[in-house]
C-alpha cells in the first residue's frame, strides 16, 4: 500500500497517459490543448484538492445527519451466506 501511495499515484497524476484516458474529456484537452488543461486542473486543485475545500466538504457532511453506506453488505440477510446460491 505504501508504494502506491508514495510512487504510483503521485507519478499517474504527474505523468497522466492521454492515450488511455478514464476521463476522455480531460485526454483530448490534453492533448489539443495542454495550457488549458493546466489551467482546468489547477481550478480542480482548488475547488476539491485543498485543506479548506476537503473540511468545507466533511462540514457539509455533518450537516446532512445521515451516514451513507459506501457498499450494500448490509443488505445480505441473515440466513444468507455469502458465496452461497440456493438451488
Amino acid at each position: 500500500m505504501i508504494n502506491i501511495f508514495e510512487v504510483f499515484l503521485p507519478q499517474l497524476l504527474r505523468y497522466p497517459n492521454p492515450n488511455d484516458p478514464l476521463n476522455g474529456e480531460a485526454a483530448a484537452l490534453l492533448m489539443r490543448h495542454p495550457k488549458e488543461y493546466d489551467v482546468k486542473v489547477k481550478e480542480y486543485v482548488q475547488r476539491y484538492a485543498t485543506k479548506e475545500a476537503v473540511d468545507a466538504a466533511m462540514d457539509n457532511d455533518d450537516e446532512d445527519g445521515e451516514d451513507e453506506e459506501m457498499s450494500d453488505i448490509g443488505s445480505i440477510s441473515e440466513d444468507e451466506e455469502p458465496g452461497h446460491m440456493d438451488d
